[in-house]
């Protein structure tokens, strides 16, 4: 698909879209399971290294939540419900309902076009959030709430606000797992773009001095990229007592060998034993020679 048409069709979306019947600005892909609409941002293009990226991005996700489950001595089988919140137009949701039954995947976003999509194509459930992540307030709780690429986008405060909410609704024993972009992201800011490349004192002045920086999109004040010292993002969910949060996964770069993964289980009868990301061997790393990618291929 050209790129202006797929420019004007997203336009079309986002001003009549909700008159449209949900599946009619999406089409079938190969390689990829179910639809994918023509607003999806994580779809860069049909060239075959974007579609390939997003194949593996989300396989990367599915990886992450099927390790995080292990490390609690769990499986798919386990899993009675999974919120996929913050999930776009379906880059991972599409694959959760091949794991899991459709009946046990939720999908959350402040889109209203894309969880009208999601609960079309893939038959599952969906909940609306809100634009501010302190106002969350879903009434069901669950086995894994999964947050991929959120937290590395919002100012640190509503970071803070969005674990807040998010934890009370993990059921007990339940995983949180969420990624955020690391230090290591400091040496690749030319992949977000160049007003985050002459932004880079501001990115390590603010990391080396509270632990996490925030630079906003050109226009935009509560969203851009946001960067974490694994020790602040440990301090963000030990400011909240409950309910009880432990650390039982972190991979540093685990999401698509980019973004930092944390797995946190909600307190209850468990054998697995605390880590901490700052302490040697608590994590493992899935930096590697060629690791870095373009800042187009990244989540």
């Amino acid at each position: 698909m050209h790129r202006w048409v797929r420019k004007a069709l997203c336009g079309v979306n986002r001003t009549v879209g909700r008159w449209l019947p949900a599946g009619a600005l999406s089409r079938t892909v190969p390689g990829i399971p179910g639809p994918v609409h023509v607003d999806d941002q994580m779809y860069r293009s049909d060239a075959p290294e974007h579609v390939r990226h997003y194949v593996e991005d989300a396989r990367s996700a599915m990886e992450n939540i099927e390790q995080s489950l292990g490390a609690v001595g769990r499986s798919f089988d386990d899993v009675r419900s999974c919120l996929d919140f913050a999930c776009g137009y379906g880059r991972v949701t599409r694959w959760l309902v091949r794991a899991l039954d459709p009946e046990r995947v939720i999908a959350a976003d402040l889109d209203r076009q894309a969880i009208r999509f999601c609960s079309h194509a893939f038959g599952i459930s969906t909940v609306r959030s809100p634009c501010d992540p302190a106002r969350v307030a879903i009434r069901d709780s669950y086995d894994v709430v999964f947050v991929g690429s959120l937290l590395t986008h919002l100012p640190v405060s509503e970071c803070a606000a969005a674990l807040r909410a998010l934890r009370g609704i993990v059921r007990p024993d339940g995983l949180l797992i969420f990624s955020t972009q690391g230090e290591s992201c400091l040496a690749h800011l030319d992949w977000y773009g160049p007003e985050f490349v002459a932004a880079a004192d501001e990115f390590r002045t603010g990391v080396r001095r509270d632990g996490a920086a925030f630079v906003p999109y050109r226009g935009r004040r509560d969203y851009g990229i946001t960067i974490f010292t694994p020790r602040a993002v440990e301090a963000l969910v030990e400011q909240d007592a409950e309910p009880a949060l432990r650390l039982v996964r972190f991979v540093e770069r685990g999401w698509d060998r980019h973004q930092d993964v944390w797995s946190y289980q909600r307190a209850a009868e468990s054998t697995v034993t605390r880590v901490r990301a700052g302490s040697p061997g608590a994590f493992a790393s899935a930096s590697a020679p060629g690791a870095a990618r373009s800042r187009g291929d990244r989540p």
